[in-house]
């Protein structure tokens, strides 16, 4: 599979919820999540560190999905905060 036949519209988000966080897939468009993980198992960080991250992407891939590959960068791994909530986001693809 090449990444033309991978969907683009895909996006990861993990966000804090009443207890833990929730990791929900979802297309660009759309509120109804493909996929959906809750982690009320997660400590309450105030940030989202480096651990977390890690930890978001392999739930991610649990579910079948990844962090699109070309938005990896060092630091949180492609996430990145939500303006005004506790939440974070990533390009997110099938997994191959």
């Amino acid at each position: 599979m090449t990444t033309d036949e991978l969907r683009r519209d895909l996006t990861a988000i993990c966000k804090a919820a009443d207890s833990g966080y929730l990791l929900q897939v979802v297309r660009e468009g759309s509120g109804e999540p493909l996929a959906e993980k809750d982690l009320s198992h997660w400590p309450d960080w105030p940030t989202f560190p480096f651990d977390a991250a890690h930890a978001a992407g392999c739930e991610l891939v649990m579910l079948g999905y990844m962090i699109w590959p070309d938005t990896v960068t060092s630091g949180l791994i492609g996430w990145h905060p939500l303006p005004g909530q506790k939440a974070w986001s990533a390009r997110a693809c099938l997994r191959c």
